[in-house]
Formats: C-alpha cells, sequence, structure tokens
C-alpha cells in the first residue's frame, strides 16, 4: 500500500481503486478500525470513481505519535487534505462512517469548497447534546470505560476484556488483533479528540453548501445524534437502514454503496436531493 509523508508530521498509509482522471470519492472509517474495513465499498465505488482510503492518524499503518497533543479533530481533517494535496485532488466527495464521519464534518465545514458531495453515515456533530436518547449515552459512558482500560492495560487489556465473554474462537481473534494493531497512544488519542472536538451543529446550516446525505442503522445508538443533524439541515438526504446498527457500511455494504451510488448520480445530473427514506 503507498504511503505519503507529512513533513514534519505523521505518514499515511492509504490505498487506492479505479481510474485516477475520474471524480473522486474519500473514505473515513471510524475509531479502531482501519481502511480495510472499506474493502466492500471500494471496489463497487471504483467502477466510476476514483477511490481514495486513508488509515487515519494512530490507526492501521499509518503513524501513531506518541504525543497526545498532536491528536486534534483539525490534525485530522488537514491529514486528509495533506494526502488529497499530494494526489493531485481538489474535488471530491467525501464519504465517513462514525469517527470518520466526525472528521469528514470537520473537512467539510473547513474547506466546503472541496466537498461536491459529503455521505454522513453513523456519526454526531457535537459530542454532546440536550436532544441525545439514553443509548447515545449508554454508549459513550461504554467508551469512557474502554478509555480508562487503555489507560490502565493497554490495548492489549481492552481486547482480553472485549473477548472475555466470546466463545467463537475465530471472532475472539479477530477482535484482539483489531485492537492489538493499535497502540495505546493512537487509541487514547482519537479518544480524546472524540470527546473534544469542535461542537459544529451551530455551523452546519452555513457552511455545508453542497449535497449532504445522512445515513444511519435502525438500531444505532447514534440514531438520535443523526436525527439532530438532519433537524440544522432539511435539504440534507436522510436514509434509515433497516436491521442495522452501528456501522451501516459494514453492516450492510450493498445497500450503502447503492444509495451512496444514488446520492451521486442525483448531484451529477442535478436532482433534487432532499428526500427521507428506509431501506
Amino acid at each position: 500500500m503507498p504511503e505519503f509523508a507529512r513533513p514534519g508530521e505523521i505518514t499515511i498509509n492509504y490505498e487506492t481503486w479505479g481510474d485516477r482522471e475520474a471524480p473522486a470519492v474519500v473514505l473515513l472509517h471510524g475509531f479502531t478500525s482501519e481502511l480495510r474495513a472499506w474493502m466492500q465499498c471500494a471496489g463497487p465505488l471504483a467502477e466510476d470513481y476514483f477511490v481514495v482510503a486513508p488509515d487515519l492518524r494512530g490507526h492501521g499503518r499509518s503513524s501513531a505519535p506518541e504525543d497526545l497533543t498532536t491528536y486534534t479533530m483539525e490534525a485530522y481533517a488537514a491529514d486528509v487534505a495533506a494526502l488529497l494535496d499530494d494526489l493531485g485532488v481538489e474535488l471530491c466527495a467525501l464519504v465517513g462512517s462514525s469517527f470518520g464521519g466526525m472528521i469528514a464534518l470537520q473537512f467539510a465545514t473547513t474547506w466546503p469548497q472541496r466537498v461536491a458531495g459529503l455521505v454522513i453515515s453513523d456519526a454526531s456533530a457535537a459530542y454532546d447534546n440536550e436532544a441525545y436518547a439514553d443509548p447515545y449515552r449508554m454508549r459513550e459512558r461504554g467508551m469512557l470505560a474502554s478509555e480508562a482500560t487503555v489507560r490502565q492495560s493497554g490495548t492489549a487489556g481492552l481486547a482480553k476484556q472485549a473477548t472475555a465473554s466470546i466463545t467463537d474462537e475465530f471472532l475472539a481473534a479477530g477482535i484482539r488483533k483489531r485492537y492489538e494493531r493499535m497502540s495505546s497512544a493512537g487509541y487514547l488519542g482519537a479518544a480524546q479528540v472524540r470527546r473534544t472536538r469542535p461542537d459544529l451543529l451551530p455551523v452546519l446550516r452555513e457552511r455545508l453548501t453542497m449535497p449532504v446525505m445522512l445515513c444511519i442503522g435502525e438500531d444505532d445508538p447514534v440514531l438520535s445524534a443523526t436525527e439532530v443533524i438532519a433537524t440544522e439541515l432539511p435539504t440534507a438526504r436522510f436514509v434509515l437502514f433497516k436491521d442495522a446498527g452501528h456501522g451501516v457500511p459494514q453492516r450492510r455494504p450493498e445497500a450503502f454503496v447503492q444509495q451512496v451510488l444514488g446520492f451521486l448520480r442525483d448531484i451529477e445530473d442535478a436532482k433534487p436531493i432532499a428526500l427521507r427514506r428506509s431501506v
């Protein structure tokens, strides 16, 4: 896989698919994940687009600085911008899932002129809001507990804890490898960013001038947070995925890709974007 070194910063591991002359679609993965999470989506998208997927700072094969002050939401967005500059991509469709969706929102509100279309899946625009429901808050309490485990026992300790009740050894081994591939600094840095990121809700309507699609699973604890984004973006497309929890691109990849392709084609054909549907 190719790498891009940001001078004085980090090295970003990434992968590309498709024709480099085609319009670019950039995929940003979730917390504790890596670019391989997009494998089921990248191929179909690459039939029509130039697809770029990086390992985010502290994840996968990208650098994971030990200094936790180097992890900020602005730094994550700047990493993506620098990678696109290196690839010669000025304008792209940006797709982010979960933590990647948070970064996509930061990127799009900072450089709206570089985003032709924005797809946000399973994400919130602020760490907290009075309209968030109990499932969201319960999930965040669990995330805080996991962060405390990593501070005390490292990512190996979290992997052990996460697999303690799993009897399927194949599944347990996969989960352990997922956490153990990530350094404690990478985990804690990204976790810190999730909690301390800017509240973007007040600026969404003004800055997100591009077409936007919001995707969320009907069983996702983040559903209420996505509904809050939808309230701020009345012209956005809202797609609710049935029989899906957190992480729609991985739980229902074929349906997700179908919706993304339809959204991008509607942009290209200047068709109306605003609608609400279940799939």
